[in-house]
């Protein structure tokens, strides 16, 4: 354990090392400067949106939805500076959302479907039978119990298992058949419902596996917003990297190099105009 004064010692010099770095290059090096960019760049794209007169009654009841103030008559200005301050906020965080899902529906709803057939094997969800062993006799022992005698796997996950799946009869999920460990995963790939895999060894623990519910991905309204939220941060990605490497030197060295054009959102075909605090 350190003590307080090492604790100081060691924060006072790491403090004197980073004050000898360029404030932008401490600011790309934590992350900063990206999160500050896509900011500015999610908000300029949000404010591209606009609804038509035929539009605006159905936004303003989304957004009245549980508020119990009046209701705009319209959506054009500055309304939001003009509600109760005490709801300005969250009314905001609202805005901000529905602008960027008329954004993602209108930009990606070509690319909607082909992109959820190259997705829908990983939103596979999953239900799946786990025991977790130290000893590979054990496992095996177990296996054969499983495969000759036909044991409830259930039943001995409860008394054998070691991890905290005992409590759950073995259980685990449902999940996304790309959320659990590769080689789980791997295994889970080439299971059928109510198949039991030979133990296998992942890190310390080794494992047996027994398929319980596949369920299918279905392009359903959580798929449909996950998958337009990550197209739009694909996009969002490839332009910061172009942004950042282009803008970068000159925030270092304004002289040191002169502004390049602007980059565009790619794949898109038009040029993104970005914000000026950049």
């Amino acid at each position: 354990m350190f003590s307080f004064s090492d604790l100081e010692s060691g924060l006072r010099e790491q403090l004197e090392v980073l004050a000898q770095k360029p404030l932008p290059e401490l600011l790309l090096q934590q992350g900063i400067l990206r999160s500050i960019s896509q900011e500015l760049l999610l908000n300029h794209l949000r404010q591209t949106v606009t609804f038509s007169a035929e539009e605006q009654p159905v936004i303003i009841t989304r957004l009245w939805e549980g508020v119990g103030t009046e209701p705009p008559a319209s959506l054009a200005g500055d309304w939001i500076s003009l509600l109760p301050e005490a709801i300005q906020a969250p009314m905001g965080q609202r805005w901000d959302q529905v602008r960027l899902q008329k954004l993602m529906e209108e930009r990606y709803r070509d690319q909607l479907e082909p992109y959820f057939l190259e997705r829908r094997k990983e939103l596979e969800q999953v239900v799946y039978g786990l025991i977790r062993l130290k000893n590979q006799g054990a496992a095996e022992e177990l296996y054969l119990r499983l495969i000759d005698d036909h044991v409830n796997f259930h039943e001995l996950a409860k008394t054998h298992s070691l991890g905290e799946e005992r409590f759950t009869h073995g259980l685990v999920g449902p999940m996304v058949i790309s959320q659990p460990h590769p080689t789980i995963r791997a295994v889970l790939e080439s299971l059928k419902v109510g198949e039991v895999h030979a133990p296998f060894r992942v890190d310390q623990w080794v494992l047996l596996v027994r398929m319980e519910h596949r369920q299918p991905a279905s392009l359903n309204d959580a798929t449909r917003i996950q998958l337009l939220q990550e197209l739009l941060q694909q996009e969002v990605d490839q332009s910061l990297d172009a942004l950042l490497a282009s803008v970068y030197p000159t925030l270092l060295d304004p002289a040191a190099i002169e502004p390049s054009a602007e980059p565009e959102m790619p794949g898109s075909g038009q040029p993104l105009a970005l914000p000026q605090a950049l």
